[in-house]
Protein backbone atom coordinates (compact mmCIF):
# COMPACT_ATOMS: atom_id res chain seq x y z
CA UNK A 1 0.00 0.00 0.00
CA UNK A 2 1.18 4.00 -0.80
CA UNK A 3 0.61 7.00 -1.77
CA UNK A 4 -1.79 5.90 -4.53
CA UNK A 5 -4.47 3.78 -2.47
CA UNK A 6 -4.26 6.74 0.31
CA UNK A 7 -5.08 9.27 -2.14
CA UNK A 8 -8.09 6.91 -3.56
CA UNK A 9 -9.16 6.22 0.16
CA UNK A 10 -9.62 10.01 0.73
CA UNK A 11 -11.49 10.17 -2.91
CA UNK A 12 -13.99 7.96 -1.64
CA UNK A 13 -14.47 9.50 1.51
CA UNK A 14 -15.20 12.71 -0.61
CA UNK A 15 -17.65 10.69 -2.42
CA UNK A 16 -19.49 9.48 1.04
CA UNK A 17 -19.23 12.97 2.15
CA UNK A 18 -16.56 12.23 5.05
CA UNK A 19 -14.22 15.07 6.14
CA UNK A 20 -10.57 13.62 6.88
CA UNK A 21 -8.79 15.71 9.20
CA UNK A 22 -5.01 14.88 9.95
CA UNK A 23 -3.75 16.69 12.85
CA UNK A 24 -1.27 16.51 15.60
CA UNK A 25 -2.67 14.20 18.20
CA UNK A 26 -1.89 11.20 20.40
CA UNK A 27 -4.89 9.59 19.93
CA UNK A 28 -5.30 6.69 18.31
CA UNK A 29 -7.85 8.58 15.22
CA UNK A 30 -10.90 7.10 13.62
CA UNK A 31 -14.32 8.18 12.87
CA UNK A 32 -16.45 10.60 14.85
CA UNK A 33 -19.70 12.42 14.10
CA UNK A 34 -19.89 16.34 14.75
CA UNK A 35 -22.73 18.57 14.65
CA UNK A 36 -23.97 16.42 12.17
CA UNK A 37 -20.89 15.82 9.91
CA UNK A 38 -18.76 12.53 9.41
CA UNK A 39 -15.34 13.33 10.23
CA UNK A 40 -12.32 10.88 10.21
CA UNK A 41 -9.17 12.48 12.54
CA UNK A 42 -6.03 11.34 11.93
CA UNK A 43 -2.50 12.14 13.14
CA UNK A 44 -0.74 13.49 10.46
CA UNK A 45 2.50 11.92 11.57
CA UNK A 46 0.90 8.64 11.47
CA UNK A 47 2.71 6.25 8.15
CA UNK A 48 0.35 5.82 5.06
CA UNK A 49 -0.27 2.36 5.79
CA UNK A 50 -1.43 3.81 9.42
CA UNK A 51 -3.51 6.40 7.45
CA UNK A 52 -5.28 3.73 5.47
CA UNK A 53 -6.12 1.37 7.91
CA UNK A 54 -7.95 4.09 9.83
CA UNK A 55 -10.17 5.38 6.32
CA UNK A 56 -10.62 1.74 5.36
CA UNK A 57 -12.46 0.74 8.99
CA UNK A 58 -14.40 3.87 9.01
CA UNK A 59 -16.04 3.62 5.28
CA UNK A 60 -16.74 -0.18 6.16
CA UNK A 61 -19.81 1.16 8.02
CA UNK A 62 -21.13 2.73 5.01
CA UNK A 63 -23.15 1.29 2.37
CA UNK A 64 -20.40 1.24 -0.63
CA UNK A 65 -22.82 -0.83 -2.93
CA UNK A 66 -23.37 1.87 -5.21
CA UNK A 67 -20.52 3.81 -5.35
CA UNK A 68 -17.52 2.75 -7.66
CA UNK A 69 -14.52 1.80 -6.30
CA UNK A 70 -11.34 0.31 -8.09
CA UNK A 71 -11.16 -3.72 -7.00
CA UNK A 72 -8.44 -3.31 -5.65
CA UNK A 73 -9.36 -0.67 -3.02
CA UNK A 74 -12.52 -2.59 -2.55
CA UNK A 75 -10.16 -5.65 -1.75
CA UNK A 76 -8.25 -3.48 0.67
CA UNK A 77 -11.45 -2.39 2.62
CA UNK A 78 -12.58 -5.49 3.10
CA UNK A 79 -9.12 -6.96 4.58
CA UNK A 80 -9.12 -4.98 6.94
CA UNK A 81 -10.12 -6.09 10.12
Amino acid sequence: MGKTELKELEELCDKLGIKIRYEKTNARGGLCRVNGENIIIIDKKSSDYYKQTVIGKAVKSFDLSNIHIKPKIRELIEDIV
